[in-house]
């Protein structure tokens, strides 16, 4: 496991001493403080003194609330990763908490090693990227991005634990324009289907409600930020390469990891959302500096950190803990530019996707640690794909 970087707070509200006993156990060997809440109005004291990075959180407590407890949790510890458990006969009520934006990962009991491994993977994420200072730079410049009313209506539907699949329609049929976009994206060459999908319902069907969150989502942030006419190009190009990445991961991951296909063509398309923050956020210093502008694809994370002193990948996966995305598009949209040797998962395909989507596009300009990978992978047959993808016409967006 790679080393952490920083001692972190952890909240586990979890009121049966064996369960507690089970906790430290497993994470004993763990250098965060650990505190253990035997409810919700003991967690809600220890938030006057400590402001937890991750919480985790029995739903199956008596007289527990879970919606209104984990909303309070997002609003009040809006940097703090949410995690919900409960027994294994309730894995579709934790599947939808996370589906619903309400938690960023779920798990049921017994506490498996995986599942240790997998939280402990989550701590050492959380650990590197700046949050704080993320937030500050978005609260200085273009402030967290809002989500616009018709969003707001969406989430609290989903938060309802029996809400329609009509109901879900008729709030995107609201705004024709997220609905035709909504359409291109079901229909473009990120999903594979037999036929074109010309109707709403039918398309949020094919996608199910967890996806179609993460897609609206995804359109309502790129709609948000505002770039001058002259950067629109280059805002679209960004877009594109995230289009092109979401396909290939999802070529990628079929042959890895089937099981994860969907969750890889989402985290493509997601992995580089901080570029567009930075992108509308330049001043008119560096919006006329070619050099910049000419590098910042190329050597973006060195350009950030050297201007705004925090990366891409720090501010796209701010972004998705904020705006509650599953962990495992946080950890994409962190560590696509890590060395492939430390990756896995997702991630993994990401980021191979993304070396060779730039390999493609820029030849003997970028250098790739692919010798990691090879006769352990056809790294050549990914290549042509990303070759293959780059001469299709990419799905054209307005900035």
């Amino acid at each position: 496991m790679r080393k952490v970087i920083k001692s972190c707070s952890v909240f586990i509200v979890e009121p049966d001493p064996d369960l507690q006993t089970l906790f430290r156990v497993a994470f004993k060997d763990w250098s965060h403080l650990i505190c253990f809440c035997n409810s919700f109005k003991e967690l809600k004291a220890l938030l006057t003194g400590v402001r937890p990075d991750l919480v985790l959180c029995n739903i199956q407590l008596p007289g527990f609330i879970k919606e209104e407890f984990l909303r309070y949790i997002q609003v009040n510890c809006p940097h703090a990763l949410r995690v919900v458990y409960s027994k294994k006969n309730n894995e579709e009520s934790l599947l939808k908490i996370v589906g619903a934006g309400l938690a960023h990962r779920q798990f049921c009991l017994p506490l498996e090693s995986s599942t240790c491994y997998s939280l402990e993977h989550d701590i050492v994420v959380r650990a590197k990227i700046r949050v704080r200072k993320c937030w500050d730079f978005i609260q200085k410049g273009q402030r967290l991005p809002s989500l616009p009313p018709l969003i707001v209506e969406l989430e609290d539907l989903l938060k309802q634990p029996d809400y329609a699949m009509d109901d879900v329609v008729n709030i995107i049929k609201k705004d024709p324009v997220l609905c035709a976009r909504l359409l291109q994206l079901v229909n473009s060459a990120l999903f594979s289907k037999t036929n074109q999908i010309s109707d709403l319902y039918r398309a949020i069907l094919f996608l199910g409600i967890s996806k179609t969150r993460k897609m609206v989502l995804f359109l309502c942030a790129i709609r948000h930020f505002q770039y001058p006419k002259k950067f629109h190009g280059h805002a679209l190009r960004i877009i594109n390469h995230s289009i092109q990445c979401g396909k290939l991961a999802g070529i990628i991951a079929h042959e890895l990891m089937p099981e994860q296909t969907d969750t890889a063509v989402t985290a493509g398309l997601l992995h580089d959302i901080g570029k567009l923050v930075f992108l509308a956020s330049l001043d008119g210093t560096l919006r006329n500096c070619s050099a910049f502008m000419e590098n910042y694809g190329l050597y973006a994370s060195k350009l950030e950190n050297e201007v705004f002193g925090i990366t891409h990948q720090e501010l796209g996966s701010s972004l998705l803990i904020w705006w509650n995305f599953p962990f495992s598009l946080i950890d994409a949209a962190a560590n696509h530019s890590q060395p492939l040797h430390t990756l896995d998962g997702v991630t993994k395909c990401v980021a191979i996707a993304d070396r060779c989507l730039f390999m493609a596009m820029n030849k003997s300009m970028v250098t790739n640690d692919f010798d990691f990978l090879k006769n352990k992978f056809p790294v050549e047959k990914w290549m042509e794909f990303a070759h293959n993808i780059i001469k299709e016409d990419s799905l054209s967006l307005a900035v």
